[in-house]
């Protein structure tokens, strides 16, 4: 074990990484790199051993939470350089891949047709919300609301057919279940903690831009506009549009679960009141709505919209 939290795993894996190292890991099976050793890489066969351990670690963890996650077989593969030695190759893999649990490893992954959604930095971002929120939940004996957004979720999970929007399920589940079973004070309890439970990030002078860059990035929105205005003092007020929002939901209803977790995240005063206010449906995943310092926090989680 080297932490408890899905946080503390996923640092102990960043430790570890190197940006020039010629290992890393893939699933024997599929040749897959699973979250969250996908895109990593490191500089010691017993570096990339330990990370390939502590990703079965992280996912059973994970999977307490999402019952769907996929099952893989972390072994260790090593980048041969483009004019090696073809027969030197052949002679030094090994001719039996295994788990890594048995001490062995495997040179060279499998080709596969690969998902372009795997292993995606939107499918870890959206698993590590979900578990950071399912810890700030159990942490203050949320019950009733876990046992809500599983049992929706898991009916939810039936009728989706694309495994890989499973974790975009997840997150429009678990803002509808907030919603319906906590007041709004315990849900930005909830919020404020599990957004401490992320990987932190350095503060940023303007959380909301930030944000919105990097949920751009990660396509969970196509695109975005936000203008900034300050109201006097230390209150400000974002006026906020996003298109192409990746969480299907109705025109009633808003899921920002995502956005209000990461602008937290980025802000250096997470305490601080923020609110989601003014929130118009433009229809299609297209969203406007004020973020405002100045009132009673709200709407971060999930929050209801009019018609355009």
């Amino acid at each position: 074990m080297v932490g408890t939290t899905l946080r503390d795993i996923r640092t102990h894996i960043e430790r570890l990484a190197s940006d020039d190292g010629e290992y890393y890991v893939v699933c024997a099976r599929s040749g897959e790199r699973p979250v969250p050793v996908a895109g990593q890489r490191f500089a010691t066969r017993t570096d990339a051993a330990d990370a390939a351990q502590a990703t079965e670690q992280y996912r059973a963890a994970l999977r307490r939470y999402d019952p769907q996650l996929p099952f893989y077989d972390p072994v260790v593969c090593q980048e041969r350089p483009a004019n090696a030695d073809t027969e030197m190759q052949a002679a030094e893999e090994p001719h039996d891949p295994t788990a890594l649990a048995n001490g062995k490893t495997h040179a060279t992954p499998p080709s596969v047709e690969r998902d372009p959604w795997d292993d995606s930095p939107l499918i870890s971002f959206c698993h590590d919300v979900s578990g950071a929120v399912f810890e700030s939940l159990s942490a203050r004996d949320h019950e009733a609301a876990e046992r809500a957004i599983m049992e929706t979720y898991l009916a939810a999970a039936e009728a989706t057919t694309d495994r890989n929007t499973l974790c975009l399920v997840l997150l429009e589940t678990m803002a509808s279940e907030l919603e319906a079973h906590l007041e709004t004070a315990e849900r930005m309890q909830v919020l404020r903690a599990a957004a401490t439970n992320l990987s932190p990030v350095e503060p940023a002078a303007d959380p909301v831009e930030a944000s919105l860059a990097f949920l751009d990035s990660l396509s969970l929105i196509r695109e975005y506009g936000v203008a900034r205005n300050s109201t006097g003092g230390t209150d400000d007020v974002w006026t906020v549009s996003v298109r192409g929002y990746a969480i299907e939901c109705g025109e009633s209803r808003f899921p920002t679960l995502p956005i209000g977790i990461d602008i937290l995240r980025r802000s250096g005063t997470p305490s601080e009141p923020l609110a989601v206010t003014d929130v118009t449906a433009l229809g299609e995943g297209d969203w406007q709505f004020v973020l405002r310092s100045d009132a009673t926090a709200s709407g971060l989680v999930c929050t209801g919209g009019e018609n355009r």
